[in-house]
């Protein structure tokens, strides 16, 4: 059930990243916490990230 409700957070685009936090005005980390190496996004988190494509 958690992982479902994960994904459905993600296909909504709802889930707290960077990107997320910059549009609504939040303080964020520049780059992803897990490889340092880009933005962090939903897309970078699933798909780009070398770190979570490890896991």
């Amino acid at each position: 059930p958690r992982v479902r409700f994960f994904h459905w957070l993600a296909r909504l685009d709802r889930c707290w990243t960077a990107d997320r936090l910059a549009r609504r005005g939040l303080q964020h980390p520049a780059r992803c916490p897990l490889c340092n190496q880009a933005l962090e996004t939903m897309h970078h988190l699933i798909l780009g990230c070398p770190f979570a494509r490890q896991i």
